[in-house]
C-alpha cells in the first residue's frame, strides 16, 4: 500500500477509520461490466421490465427509467456492491489508501479497468463529464446543493431519508443498489451469503456470546476514540454475539460514530476484548508500546488486539457485503485467541 491515503476531515473519518468468503455467489453475480455509452435513464422511450424504478432519498426521489449502463460511485464504499453485481463504475470516490481506489476483496472484479478516481470533495463537473446514467451516493455526505446539481443531469441514488451520513446499513446499501441496477436477485444473493457467513461465525464461536468489547481508534499522538453503537464495526461484533462495554455505551456520544476518551479516562476502554485500530499504518509501532493501553486489564490478559494489518482495518471500517467476509477471515482468529 505505497500510495498515500486520501485525506479526509475528522467528521468524514468518524464512520470509516474487509477475497470474499462467498466466492461462488460473487462469481455467479459477476455479470458483464458497465458499458461506455452515456445517456440519461429517465428520458423517453420504452422501459425495460421492472423499470422505471423510483428510489426515495433525503432530498427527493431518483427515477431510473432503464437499467443503467454507466454508473459513477460517489459513496465511499458503494463500489463494494457495484463490482460484485458486475458493474465497474466509470468513476469512484477514493476513501481507501489503494491506488486502484478499491480494497483487495473486490479489486479482481475491476477486470483490468481503471475508473476515474475522485477525492473526498464531490467534483460535480468532473462527475457529469463522465456522462453517467446514474450516480450512486449512499455512503456519502452529499449535500442538497450537490444533489440538485447532479440530479439535473441524471438520477442520483443518495442517502436514504432517515439515514445519517456514512451510516447506511450494509444490507440497505446492497438492496438499494440492486434495485437501481435492476439486479435485485443478485443483490439478495450477495446479502444472504454475507449474512450466512456472519451467522456461521457466531455459531462456530460460542465463546463470543455475552463478552464485552470495545473498538478503539488511536494514533501515535495518543488520542483515543471509542466506537459507539452507531458505528458498523461495533454492529458487526454485536452480530457475532459480543456486547459493547457498558462503560462506552453509557457515554453520551451525541449520536456520533465514536466518542473521544481522554488519557485520564483511558480505563473506560477496558473490556473482555479490546480491538485497537490506528489512523494510519505508520502509527502501529508507536501504538504497540502505548503504556496506557498496555496497562488495561485486557492487555494484561492478552485480550488487547492491535490490528497491524491495514487491509483488515479498512475492511472492518468499510463493513460492506463484500468486505465483511474478508474481515471475518482475518479478525475471527484474533478474537478467539484473545478470549480463550
Amino acid at each position: 500500500m505505497t500510495p498515500t491515503p486520501v485525506r479526509h476531515d475528522s467528521s468524514r473519518l468518524n464512520r470509516r477509520g474487509f477475497l470474499v468468503g462467498a466466492t461462488g455467489v460473487l462469481a455467479a453475480a459477476g455479470l458483464a461490466a458497465c458499458g461506455t455509452g452515456g445517456g440519461g435513464t429517465s428520458g423517453g422511450g420504452p422501459s425495460a421490465p421492472g423499470f422505471p424504478v423510483r428510489i426515495p432519498n433525503r432530498y427527493g426521489t431518483a427515477e431510473i427509467g432503464n437499467p443503467p449502463q454507466r454508473v459513477v460511485s460517489l459513496g465511499i464504499t458503494d463500489h463494494d456492491v457495484l463490482l460484485p453485481l458486475g458493474v465497474v463504475p466509470a468513476g469512484l470516490t477514493q476513501w481507501s489508501p489503494w491506488a486502484s481506489g478499491v480494497g483487495p476483496w473486490v479489486e479482481p472484479m475491476l477486470r483490468g479497468q481503471h475508473p476515474k478516481i475522485f477525492g473526498s470533495d464531490v467534483d460535480v463537473e468532473g462527475v457529469i463529464s463522465l456522462a453517467p446514467d446514474v450516480m450512486v451516493a449512499l455512503q456519502s455526505a452529499l449535500t442538497q446543493d450537490q444533489y440538485k446539481r447532479l440530479s439535473s443531469f441524471n438520477p442520483v441514488v443518495a442517502q436514504p431519508p432517515n439515514a445519517i451520513d456514512y451510516g447506511v446499513d450494509w444490507r440497505v446499501q446492497a438492496e438499494t443498489i440492486g434495485r437501481a441496477l435492476g439486479k435485485q436477485a443478485e443483490a439478495e444473493q450477495l446479502i444472504n451469503a454475507t449474512q450466512a457467513r456472519i451467522d456461521q461465525t457466531r455459531r462456530d464461536n460460542p465463546l463470543f456470546e455475552g463478552k464485552t468489547h470495545v473498538v478503539v481508534r488511536t494514533d501515535s499522538a495518543g488520542t483515543y476514540a471509542a466506537y459507539t453503537k452507531q458505528d458498523a464495526r461495533t454492529a458487526l461484533l454485536e452480530q457475532l454475539g459480543l456486547k459493547l462495554s457498558p462503560a462506552i455505551e453509557n457515554l453520551d456520544s451525541g449520536g456520533k460514530f465514536n466518542v473521544k476518551i481522554s488519557k485520564e479516562r483511558v480505563s473506560l476502554l477496558d473490556a473482555d476484548v479490546v480491538v485497537v485500530t490506528t489512523a494510519k499504518p505508520t502509527d502501529v509501532s508507536a501504538v504497540r508500546g502505548d503504556p496506557l493501553l498496555n496497562n488495561l486489564g485486557a492487555a494484561k490478559r492478552g485480550a488487547l488486539v492491535l490490528l497491524d494489518d491495514y487491509d483488515l482495518t479498512m475492511a472492518l471500517g468499510s463493513a460492506t457485503a463484500s468486505s465483511i467476509p474478508f474481515a471475518l477471515d482475518r479478525l475471527t482468529p484474533k478474537l478467539v485467541d484473545a478470549l480463550r
